[in-house]
C-alpha cells in the first residue's frame, strides 16, 4: 500500500505540471515557499542504486539546462532515506554497522532480550557531520537530491497567470537545509509482524541482523530508514 501511494504521489506531481506545460509552456512550479522557475519537463527517474535498490530520486524538473532532483514523501513521519544497509553505506561508510552494533549491544545488554523476543523498534541519532551525507546522497545512490518535497499523495494544484506559477499542495525544501534544520535518526524495525530477535543471525559481514526469520513471509532481516521523528519512549542509541 505504501509503494501505491508513493506512486499515486510521483505520478500525480508529473500529471499537474505536464498538464500545466502543455497548456501555457513553461512555467514556475511553487510548493510552500519555494519557486522554482522556467519549468520545461517533470518526469520519473529513471536510474536505481548501484546495489539494485529504490533510488533517492523520485522526480526530475527540468528547467533550462538545469535538472533538478527531488525526494517525494508523505506528510506522516516520512522516511528520508531509503536502500537499507546497502544504501546508507553508499552515503557513509561504515556507519550502518556502527548502528546495528550498538543496537544490538542495547537489546542484548540494556534491554536483555533474548533470541525469540519482540524487538522494538531501535533508533539512532545520526551525528551533524554525516546528516546531510545521508539525505542529500550522492550519484550511485541515485541522488543526489536538490529538494525533498513533503506533501499529500492526493497532489492538487493551482494555476497563476499573472505570475505563471503553478502552486502545489505540498512543500518544497532544499535537502541540504532540511539536513541541517532537522535531528534525524535511523530507524530499525521489523519487516513482518512475526519476526523476532535472533541473537545469532549476521549478515555477510559478520554484523548482526537482530531479527530472524518471518515464520509466514520468510523475511530475513529488519529494515533500516531515516527519521526526523521518534516516539516519546523510543528506545535511542549512541552511535560511536
Amino acid at each position: 500500500m505504501a509503494g501505491t501511494s508513493a506512486e499515486r504521489q510521483e505520478k500525480g506531481v508529473i500529471e499537474q505540471i505536464t498538464k500545466q506545460i502543455k497548456e501555457t509552456g513553461p512555467v514556475n512550479v511553487k510548493a510552500g515557499s519555494t519557486v522554482i522557475k522556467g519549468v520545461t519537463e517533470a518526469k520519473k527517474y529513471g536510474g536505481r542504486q548501484v546495489g539494485g535498490s529504490e533510488p533517492y530520486t523520485d522526480v526530475q524538473l527540468m528547467a533550462g539546462k538545469k535538472c533538478y532532483n527531488l525526494s517525494l514523501k508523505g506528510e506522516a513521519a516520512p522516511s528520508l532515506a531509503g536502500g537499507g544497509l546497502t544504501g546508507l553505506e553508499l552515503a557513509v561508510p561504515g556507519i550502518a554497522k556502527k548502528f546495528m552494533m550498538a543496537a544490538y549491544k542495547h537489546l542484548t545488554s540494556k534491554l536483555k532480550l533474548k533470541t525469540g523476543d519482540k524487538v522494538p523498534d531501535v533508533y539512532g541519532q545520526i551525528n551533524p557531520n554525516d546528516k546531510v551525507k545521508i539525505v542529500v546522497g550522492n550519484a550511485a545512490m541515485g541522488g543526489p537530491i536538490d529538494y525533498m518535497y513533503i506533501g499529500p499523495m492526493t497532489v492538487t494544484s493551482s494555476y497563476s497567470k499573472p505570475t505563471n506559477t503553478l502552486t502545489l499542495n505540498g512543500t518544497l525544501t532544499e535537502a541540504k537545509k532540511y539536513a541541517d534544520t532537522h535531528n534525524l535518526y535511523f530507524r530499525l524495525r521489523a519487516r513482518r509482524e512475526d519476526q523476532r530477535f535472533d541473537t545469532a543471525a549476521k549478515d555477510n559481514f559478520s554484523v548482526p541482523k537482530i531479527y530472524g526469520k518471518s515464520p509466514s513471509r520468510g523475511d530475513s532481516a529488519g529494515r533500516i530508514v531515516v527519521t526526523d521523528k521518534t516516539p516519546s519512549q523510543a528506545e535511542i542509541v549512541k552511535i560511536q
